[in-house]
């Protein structure tokens, strides 16, 4: 059976007081740290999933540790199961986000091509909460990031209305994504946007910073952000 005190036990096996301290810069949370490592939160993950006690373990709410969080979200991303029934674990699983890494570790951790995924996604990129919102749009990044979705990733990213710099980091994140896969997509969604400057900015610099975007693509974005 499940309990913050068998969660709290599982996760101090890993405890690296360096990295609690060194992560601690890095985010915001309001969670209390262990300084647990994302392959080993992985590798929990999927020995709670292996086990068949997943349910158990996301049945304990009231969520102490930062760590407990991002395991949480690995397993209800992960996990195999009906999509109606994904969908509405998704969606109760963003009440307990509030940090970006947290965000992000769970949206990375959800793998699929269904097109119901990008409707939802799109849905949840219209709310006004920030790591709703934000969950959408990385999800989309992760799986739909291609000329293919193009006309679509254009209504999600006009459909925003949640405001910040995560949603902005956000929104740049996926233009840049949808360049590195397919040259000119990211460009066109740039020049044909409902987007802020700031916005353009990250796109361009991110843009800069990656391996996968051609220097013709990095001018560009360059010249769009500068207006």
């Amino acid at each position: 059976m499940w309990d913050h005190e068998r969660i709290e036990s599982l996760l101090r096996r890993k405890e690296d007081l360096g990295y609690r301290d060194f992560h601690g810069g890095l985010t915001k949370t309001s969670y209390d740290r262990m300084g647990v490592r994302v392959p080993d939160l992985r590798a929990m993950a999927k020995e709670i999933i292996r086990s068949g006690e997943w349910r158990g373990f996301l049945a304990v709410r009231s969520i102490i540790y930062y760590e407990h969080a991002m395991l949480a979200g690995i397993v209800t991303a992960s996990v195999r199961e009906p999509y109606e029934d994904k969908i509405v674990r998704l969606r109760e699983f963003s009440s307990c986000i509030d940090d970006w890494a947290v965000c992000d570790i769970t949206c990375s951790s959800l793998s699929s091509r269904d097109p119901r995924l990008f409707g939802d996604m799109q849905e949840f990129s219209s709310s006004a909460e920030v790591w709703l919102a934000r969950m959408g749009l990385v999800t989309i990044l992760g799986n739909f990031a291609d000329r293919e979705h193009l006309d679509r990733i254009r209504e999600t990213i006009d459909g925003i209305r949640a405001k910040g710099y995560y949603i902005d980091m956000a929104v740049g994140w996926l233009i840049c994504t949808v360049e590195s896969h397919d040259e000119g997509a990211g460009i066109e969604l740039i020049e044909t946007s409902d987007i802020s400057d700031e916005v353009k900015k990250i796109a361009a610099a991110k843009m800069r910073d990656s391996y996968r975007v051609t220097e013709k693509s990095k001018k560009k974005a360059k010249e769009l952000a500068r207006g």
